[in-house]
């Protein structure tokens, strides 16, 4: 059995990553309602950053995803096969790992907002 390819492992820590992210948001958010501070501003982040996870990222990825269902597919019956697939993820993964950073980007930012938000409300 062949080592999966290194751009799917960062694939995945990209998609954990995010995950760990909105739920950060989430609770943030949970925190300004408990303070009743939160308003349209504080639900559009929060809206946001679950649109960057449940539709954002997956979008920009459905090409390595399903390069990854071949390669899995392939590494047991055809690893030549395989072989060129995985060339294939690392060649896509090289077009979409800056993308995909710069959503990751913009979800921090949100993230970090919330918590400046959460932070004055606190202080109020």
């Amino acid at each position: 059995m062949a080592d999966r390819p290194e751009p799917l492992a960062q694939l995945d820590l990209h998609f954990l990553a995010a995950r760990i992210a909105h739920e950060y948001a989430d609770d943030l958010h949970h925190e300004l309602a408990e303070l009743h501070a939160d308003d349209a501003h504080t639900r559009k982040l929060l809206s946001d950053s679950a649109s960057l996870i449940l539709r954002e990222m997956p979008r920009l990825t459905r090409e390595l995803r399903s390069l990854e269902r071949e390669w899995e597919e392939q590494e047991l019956l055809d690893p030549a096969q395989a072989e060129r697939t995985a060339q294939s993820l690392r060649a896509r993964w090289a077009d979409v790992a800056p993308k995909l950073a710069a959503l990751r980007a913009q979800q921090d930012a949100t993230v970090a907002e919330l918590a400046e938000l959460r932070g004055r409300a606190r202080r109020s």
